[in-house]
C-alpha cells in the first residue's frame, strides 16, 4: 500500500475512490473497502481511500473531546489489511471543513485524486456544514465525468453498523456486541510503564498501560482478553479503573497475563489488546485478602473463556 499526504499530490493515475473517517474500520467501512477493491480491478484502476487526521468532528466539535475506536496508526494497518493500493490522508482543517461540497470536489477529488468512479455510504455528507450529500455527489459526478456507487447500511441483526454505536457499546462494556460490528476484536495497544506494584504484592503481577488519551477505552471493569507480545499471544485479565479498594482516583489499565513467565521484565514493550469479553465491574473490596479471593475468581472464569475459543 502506497501512503500519501497533501504534499504528494496530485496523483498521476485514476482512481476507484472511497471517502470518510473509518474510525474503527467496522463492517460498514469493510464494505465500502471492498467494493472499491472490486470495481477498480472491473475498470483495471487503482483503488484509493481518502481520510482525515485529525476526524473531522474533533475540528468541527471540539467541545465533544472525541475518543477513537482507532489511532491513526491503528487505522492505516487495519485499511493494509484490506488491501487498498493507495491511501490518501488528508490533514483536516477549518479551511478545508468551510469549502464548498463543490469546490471540494473539483480541487481534491477531481484535480488532486483523479477520480473514475466513487464509492460511498448511504449517508456520506460532505462540504462546508455537511451541505453536500449523495443526490449533489451524483449530479457533480456528471459535470466532472465521474461515476458514484452508494452503498445502502450493512445491518447485523437490526443494528445498523456505525462508529458512533460501536463507541456506545464499548462506552457500556458490551465488547461482545462491539466486536460482532467491526468484524474483529476491539483493540488498543501500550507501552508498559511502572505502576504501583500492587499486583506482583497480591501475587497477580501486573503491565501498567499507557494508551494515548484520544483512545476510546471501554467501561470500568474486568475484561477477558487476548495480549499481544513480540508476536506471542497470550492469555489476559485486563482491569480498567481506579483501583477503588486503595482510594485511588485516576484511571489506569493493567492486564495480568496467565501464562508468561513474569520473571522477565515488562517495562517498555509494546502490549496490544485485544477484548474478548467484560466478566464484571470495578468493585470496592472490604479488605485486601476479599480483593485477592476476586481477582483469584476471575482468573479462573477468564482462562476457561479463552481456553474455549
Amino acid at each position: 500500500m502506497r501512503l500519501f499526504t497533501l504534499k504528494d499530490l496530485p496523483l498521476s493515475i485514476e482512481t476507484a475512490l472511497t471517502v470518510g473517517a473509518f474510525d474503527g474500520i467496522h463492517l460498514g467501512h469493510k464494505a465500502l473497502i471492498q467494493e472499491t477493491l472490486k470495481t477498480a480491478q472491473t475498470l483495471k484502476i487503482e483503488s484509493a481511500l481518502l481520510t482525515f487526521d485529525p476526524h473531522p468532528r474533533k475540528v468541527l466539535q471540539p467541545q465533544l473531546k472525541l475518543k477513537l475506536l482507532t489511532t491513526l496508526e491503528e487505522k492505516i494497518k487495519l485499511i493494509e489489511k484490506e488491501g487498498i493500493s493507495n491511501l490518501i490522508i488528508l490533514p483536516f482543517t477549518k479551511s478545508i471543513a468551510e469549502l464548498s461540497p463543490e469546490l471540494f470536489v473539483e480541487k481534491y477529488l477531481v484535480d488532486m485524486l483523479k477520480v473514475k468512479t466513487i464509492i460511498v455510504g448511504f449517508n456520506f455528507y460532505f462540504g462546508r456544514g455537511r451541505t453536500g450529500n449523495t443526490e449533489l455527489l451524483k449530479r457533480l459526478g456528471e459535470k466532472y465525468h465521474f461515476s458514484v456507487n452508494i452503498l445502502p447500511p450493512v445491518k447485523i441483526g437490526n443494528r445498523t453498523v456505525s462508529s458512533t454505536l460501536i463507541r456506545e457499546l464499548l462506552l457500556k462494556g458490551e465488547v461482545e456486541e462491539a466486536n460482532s460490528l467491526l468484524g474483529r476484536p476491539y483493540s488498543l495497544s501500550g507501552k508498559v510503564i511502572p505502576g504501583k506494584g500492587r499486583g506482583k504484592i497480591l501475587g497477580f503481577p501486573t503491565a501498567n498501560l499507557f494508551v494515548t488519551e484520544d483512545k476510546l477505552l471501554p467501561a470500568q471493569g474486568v475484561y477477558a482478553v487476548w495480549a499481544y507480545l513480540e508476536g506471542q499471544k497470550y492469555q489476559g485479565a485486563l482491569n480498567i479503573g481506579t483501583n477503588p479498594t486503595f482510594g485511588e482516583k485516576s484511571i489506569s489499565i493493567e492486564v495480568h497475563l496467565l501464562d508468561y513467565n513474569h520473571n522477565h521484565p515488562l517495562y517498555g514493550k509494546i502490549l496490544e489488546i485485544h477484548f474478548v469479553k467484560r466478566i464484571r465491574a470495578e468493585k470496592k473490596f472490604d479488605n485486601v485478602e476479599k480483593l485477592k479471593e476476586q481477582i483469584q475468581k476471575d482468573c479462573k472464569q477468564i482462562q476457561e473463556i479463552l481456553c474455549h475459543l
